[in-house]
């Protein structure tokens, strides 16, 4: 297997098929092992609550770790990254602005 073969996290929509969605809501998982994923940006605003694991966002080059019952708000027009940094995996509840 190769090492890039795991996706640094899988998204699935909380709130499909709303239509004129004022906000997006994501159950994520990160698997354990996986390569950070790539640096991305967009417009609103990003909230991370992490429900199991340990997860490191990375904001602009600045990692912030993490652990359950975690929360974290930013801007995501800045760079960010994710990953899971634990031996297992990771889950989270994202919500962006739309």
């Amino acid at each position: 297997m190769l090492k890039n073969a795991t996706s640094a996290y899988f998204f699935e929509s909380l709130d499909f098929p709303v239509n004129d969605r004022k906000l997006e809501g994501y159950h994520a998982d990160f698997p354990a092992g996986a390569d950070r994923s790539e640096p991305h940006t967009h417009e609103g605003a990003e909230l991370v609550y992490v429900l199991k694991g340990k997860l490191v966002v990375n904001i602009g080059g600045e990692d912030y770790e993490l652990g359950e019952s975690d929360t974290i708000y930013f801007d995501p027009t800045a760079p960010h990254s994710y990953h899971c940094a634990g031996r297992s995996d990771a889950a989270a509840v994202v919500v962006v602005t739309a």
